[in-house]
């Protein structure tokens, strides 16, 4: 069962060449809250539409990404620090409407992403982690965070505190994140 979830993840996942993990990357000492991130805002190189509701007694933001007109992603965000360095912890909505059969829904596991932020003056700089470094790592040093491989795929398993370790690695790194997208206000 436990490598089924995995196979599901890597397979739902992999299109995007992002870094799942099944554990938050945050805790709550490392979480921060930030009203400046609520609004929307456009990511430069697409046209997609980023829209974060705050919601500060949760210390957390509801993401809603307008891809096309009508497809959107609901998603649960988690604004984290470590070391001076700010992260957004993105999980998938409970409420996420998924056009699906209920068998195909009770294989699927909610999966945890990363991205790095950083500000250029109005905008967001968002990096995700890269995918071909973590794997190069991975291969290179095999326990510098707990992971399953799965064929050609692999899923973070550490805890937080394991993954927040490899995070704090990660700047010393060369192409630990990807080249950042750039999102503008458009509301405040």
């Amino acid at each position: 069962m436990k490598l089924m979830r995995l196979l599901t993840i890597a397979a739902l996942l992999g299109f995007a060449g992002c870094v799942a993990s099944l554990h938050e990357f945050y805790t709550e000492q490392t979480l921060v809250f930030d009203p400046a991130l609520a609004g929307v805002w456009r990511q430069q190189d697409n046209d997609y539409r980023w829209q974060f509701v705050p919601n500060e007694e949760k210390q957390a933001y509801t993401l809603t990404i307008t891809e096309k007109e009508d497809t959107q992603s609901k998603l649960i965000v988690h604004l984290f620090e470590i070391d001076g360095r700010r992260f957004l912890n993105l999980h998938p909505a409970r409420d996420t409407h998924l056009e699906t059969g209920d068998w195909t829904k009770a294989h699927l596991i909610a999966a945890h992403h990363v991205l790095k932020v950083d500000r250029d003056g109005p905008n967001l700089l968002l990096a995700a982690m890269n995918p071909e470094t973590i794997e190069r790592i991975l291969k290179e040093k095999p326990n510098i965070v707990k992971h399953e491989r799965l064929d050609d795929r692999f899923v973070l398993t550490d805890s937080p505190k394991g993954l927040q370790a490899f995070l704090k690695a990660g700047p010393d790194i060369d192409n630990f994140f990807t080249e950042p997208g750039i999102l503008e206000p458009i509301t405040p």
